[in-house]
């Protein structure tokens, strides 16, 4: 049992929370999407976003305020779940900002806009809208499990 909880495991308590909301708004968005509510999807991938982007400013506050983790007193394998951890969530934010910028083109064609002046959507940028929108969701569930366990191992390390 702990003791005292850790800010910076509150932190990363938090920031677990926040990436399972995440991609659950993301997982909803594709299903929106599935079923042609483009409009629908595209605010629970801007929801996604937004939530990404709370992290990255929030990291950087934790960074300036808590500093970084003391990774000496980390086993191996535990550096090592944190490092794919790591991956995924690069990943994650690269085929996810590919996604967004596909998505941003598509945003001004019949895809989204009912208007007869709107263009049709390039078959080649939905096709790579999606391939890249699922690579970013994957690599958020991976994330997320990783997550987990990073996170559990932290608990262990702060009971232990």
């Amino acid at each position: 049992m702990l003791s005292r909880m850790d800010p910076k495991l509150m932190y990363w308590t938090g920031a677990t929370l926040n990436m399972a909301v995440l991609l659950g708004l993301a997982v909803r968005g594709m299903g929106r999407a599935r079923s042609g509510q483009v409009a629908s999807h595209r605010r629970f991938m801007l929801s996604s976003v937004a939530l990404v982007l709370a992290f990255v400013v929030s990291y950087l506050f934790k960074l300036l305020f808590l500093g970084r983790e003391d990774l000496a007193t980390w086993t191996s394998g535990a550096v090592w779940t944190l490092r794919f951890h790591e991956l995924c969530v690069f990943t994650m934010l690269i085929s996810g900002g590919l996604a967004a910028r596909r998505g941003i083109r598509l945003a001004r064609t019949r895809a989204l806009i009912e208007s007869e002046t709107a263009s049709e959507p390039r078959p080649e940028d939905l096709r790579s809208h999606r391939i890249a929108g699922r690579v970013a969701v994957s690599a958020a569930a991976l994330g997320l499990l990783s997550a987990g366990a990073v996170l559990g191992g932290m608990y262990g390390r702060a009971a232990g």
